[in-house]
């Protein structure tokens, strides 16, 4: 990141995170629980606060020209607008959907990347994550059933694309679907899917204007967005606020089981 904001035409902004994409991550996070408040909040002025709170962090995680949060972030205001909106949803997807576009667009990192050649635009605009993923497909196809074993990623990698060392530095893991594909084969793939999906399932089945509805509603928006950052990232599992997230998914369901039966 040193090297990169030295001769790089933009710098990017990490504040006391050691990533930008990481400290993207935090910001995404609390963006996310503002917005929960700013549309499902109790009172106006809530609201209005958290408004501004998302419009501050939003500065934030702008100047840390992260893609992946960036990404995270869209789809836990789409999945917002499902919610809530249902069928009114579609002209705010349009609209967030623009402004990604041109956010992406603007961002000097994606668009000087772009106006090179089409041949390595693509990878180069991902910061070569697009070749990492390609060769952890590769490595899941080859290990389909139990992988090449959690922790092996980074030197079945470096034997695929001939690089020196054990654990070169440019196999680092950037998608963790492809990783736990790579690593635990199609068993640990179905497993993560299934973690994902039954935290989704459990936090997005019951909304309401109550303050566990609103906790709820939340946990299930940063889990979507960080495995979505994960894509581009990973360290899904190797985030504290994953397994942070998974507990509090199971504790606002028992609070939201407990309120049901207390109004039964």
């Amino acid at each position: 990141m040193i090297v990169g904001n030295a001769y790089a035409p933009f710098y990017r902004v990490n504040s006391v995170f050691w990533d930008p994409s990481i400290y993207g991550r935090f910001l995404m996070v609390g963006i996310i629980a503002a917005l929960v408040v700013a549309v499902r909040g109790p009172s106006l002025r809530n609201a209005a606060i958290a408004a501004g709170a998302v419009i501050v962090c939003w500065i934030g995680l702008f100047f840390s020209y992260s893609q992946s949060s960036f990404g995270g972030l869209i789809v836990a205001v789409l999945i917002v607008a499902a919610v809530i909106w249902h069928r009114r949803a579609a002209m705010a997807i349009a609209v967030v959907a623009v402004v990604f576009l041109a956010v992406s667009v603007a961002s000097p990192h994606v668009r000087s990347a772009l106006l090179k050649n089409s041949g390595t635009g693509l990878n180069d605009s991902t910061s070569g994550r697009a070749g990492l993923v390609s060769n952890g497909i590769k490595i899941a196809r080859q290990n389909p059933v139990f992988g090449v074993g959690v922790g092996g990623f980074k030197h079945s990698y470096g034997e695929l694309t001939r690089l020196r060392g054990k654990e070169p530095k440019k196999a680092a893991s950037h998608n963790t679907p492809v990783t736990v594909a790579a690593e635990s084969g199609i068993p640990g793939l179905a497993l993560l899917l299934w973690i994902v999906g039954a935290v989704l399932v459990l936090t997005f089945r019951r909304l309401g204007g109550t303050f566990e509805h609103r906790a709820t509603l939340f946990v299930g928006l940063a889990t979507a967005a960080i495995f979505v950052h994960s894509l581009f990232y990973a360290d899904f599992f190797e985030d504290p606020t994953t397994w942070g997230l998974l507990g509090l998914a199971a504790l606002s369901a028992a609070a939201l089981e407990r309120r049901r039966e207390e109004l039964a």
